[in-house]
């Protein structure tokens, strides 16, 4: 007999509309990933003015590139919106919360330690919020 455990998928219904997390532990990877990626940026930040440009855009790049495989992976687009109204949205979110990283992804090298923490962590919370966008599946109740 197995003792391993099973998480089964999470559900929610909002407006007649069935929402659904299929794969909790992939969810969870994948966020745990990124959160350790974001922390890597921390101490890049920290000696951004003393290495070259082009290593600490190169950085960036590979970190994106990561991150971006990492929400990819293993996710079945056409299965998660039943039509053209749920995938509009859905888009319309995913623009909303990428503007919204944008804007709190401006860091200041130079403040107080303790607020580029603060910003990593609002970071890491949208790109949770990312990730359930693109791993969620939308589903029509009647």
């Amino acid at each position: 007999m197995s003792s391993t455990t099973v998480i089964q998928g999470i559900e929610f219904s909002v407006g007649g509309r069935g929402f659904r997390l299929l794969e909790p532990r992939l969810f969870l990877w994948k966020a745990v990933s990124v959160l350790l990626l974001s922390a890597a940026l921390f101490p890049v930040l920290s000696v951004k003015d003393g290495i070259p440009a082009t290593i600490y855009a190169l950085a960036l790049v590979v970190l994106h590139v990561a991150i971006l495989g990492i929400y990819l992976y293993r996710v079945r687009f056409r299965d998660l919106d039943p039509d053209s109204r749920a995938l509009a949205l859905r888009v319309i979110a995913l623009i909303v919360v990428s503007y919204l990283l944008v804007i709190v992804s401006r860091f200041d090298p130079d403040g107080p330690r303790s607020t580029l923490a603060m910003q990593l962590l609002a970071i890491t919370a949208f790109h949770a919020i990312l990730l359930a966008l693109v791993m969620i599946r939308v589903e029509p109740r009647n």
